[in-house]
């Protein structure tokens, strides 16, 4: 993997985000993720969670010093990405309790955020993390992270956490989706999801931007976003 990453390199193709700035016009801005950072990449990309764990077990410094390596390459990506035209970045971590236990949220992630969410907002940048799994075990972390909005939080019934307990942990950050994808799903009916729409309206906004956490299910309920963008043109948050 080192001589991979060795001979790998990171380019932003500033013709393709053009693109997606013409195709967006007024309705949004263009962001992106880019490769994950090194702990979760070891887990997603290269090597799986039961062999990392493993790994970090029984060859901690050898482990360890490959994250510090890839941290080291990522340095070019992320002066790139820093002088790009991009308002907002997209942390595409995938964050799970699970995956990440509050240990290893805290040794491997956390200064990790630090040091790049640093470096984006001395750029002038917004920057949001993708967190789609389990979190109850990593609330007492989420108002003190460094990130402008928390993506993807995932509420009961799919998630492990309450809206309440979503909106009591973030203190004062964006919201960013908030609506489950299993309730698009066609044993939910139009009146939960218009109740839970509400309740998601009430409790984040105006700090919110709404979506689907995570993503629309294939044989999900098409005429529901209707019913959802129907409902937030009306609402008031004031």
């Amino acid at each position: 993997m080192k001589y991979i990453l060795k001979h790998t390199k990171f380019e932003f193709l500033r013709e393709r985000f053009k693109e997606a700035e013409i195709k967006l016009g007024e309705r949004s801005v263009p962001c992106t993720f880019f490769p994950r950072s090194p702990y979760m990449r070891l887990i997603v990309d290269y090597m799986g969670f039961s062999s990392t764990i493993i790994f970090l077990k029984r060859y901690a410094s050898q482990l360890e010093n490959f994250m510090i390596f890839i941290s080291e390459w990522d340095d070019q990506m992320y002066e790139l990405l820093a002088k790009s035209p991009l308002k907002i970045v997209n942390f595409g971590e995938n964050i799970d309790s699970n995956l990440s236990p509050p240990r290893n949220f805290e040794k491997y992630l956390i200064p990790y955020y630090e040091k790049r969410v640093k470096q984006f907002h001395q750029a002038g940048k917004y920057c949001h993390i993708h967190m789609d799994g389990s979190l109850k075990d990593l609330l007492p972390y989420l108002a003190d992270l460094p990130f402008d909005g928390l993506e993807a939080l995932t509420p009961q019934p799919q998630g492990d956490v309450t809206l309440e307990e979503l909106r009591d942990a973030i203190g004062n950050k964006i919201f960013l989706d908030g609506i489950p994808s299993i309730i698009f799903l066609p044993q939910y009916s139009f009146k939960y999801i218009k109740d839970f729409t509400k309740r998601v309206l009430e409790m984040f906004s105006p700090n919110l931007i709404v979506g689907v956490s995570d993503e629309m299910p294939p044989n999900g309920e098409i005429r529901k976003l209707e019913l959802i963008a129907n409902i937030i043109n009306k609402f008031n948050p004031y």
